[in-house]
């Protein structure tokens, strides 16, 4: 059930956020694509996924033959989303640190974690491809300015963009 009100939830405020995207101001001759594209996009993905929850949630209530037992989702969930919380605030206040690139790196490292992911190597080469992957993305093809970081991290990343 909190999946299903979960689901409408962001399908709602995702269509709020849509309609107030295409409100943002345009700058002529800036960009292309306006500058209510990538919001817009995000909210489409957004809704998109939040419709899938929503038709997954349906289907499996309907196929669920005991309602009394909670799936493997639902078992010990609090413990987790704390920890998950916990770690997204402490990579939120390494990123001026750290830098970017680093703290997404140890970042994606202690989520791995957090979901169950005991092994080393898998742990390390996923988080390293996510991190190229964001840093290619945002950082080659949008050309976004990541923050650097101070002292050691900021030399590492000046040779690495």
């Amino acid at each position: 059930m909190a999946n299903i009100i979960s689901s409408l939830v962001i399908i709602g405020g995702s269509l709020l956020f849509y309609y107030l995207a295409g409100q943002l101001p345009v700058v002529k001759g800036y960009q292309q694509m306006g500058d209510s594209f990538w919001p817009r996009l995000i909210l489409g993905v957004l809704m998109g996924l939040a419709v899938i929850l929503l038709i997954q949630s349906l289907l499996a209530r309907k196929t669920q033959k005991s309602p009394d037992k909670a799936g493997p989702e639902e078992k010990g969930g609090r413990g987790t989303m704390a920890q998950t919380m916990i770690a997204i605030v402490i990579y939120v206040l390494a990123i001026p640190y750290l830098g970017f690139l680093v703290s997404t790196f140890l970042a994606l490292i202690a989520f791995s974690y957090l979901m169950g992911d005991r092994k080393v190597g898998g742990m390390f080469f996923f988080s390293l491809g996510m991190t190229a992957a964001i840093y290619v993305v945002f950082g080659l093809i949008i050309y976004t300015s990541l923050p650097r970081g101070v002292w050691i991290f900021k030399t590492l990343s000046t040779y690495i963009y």
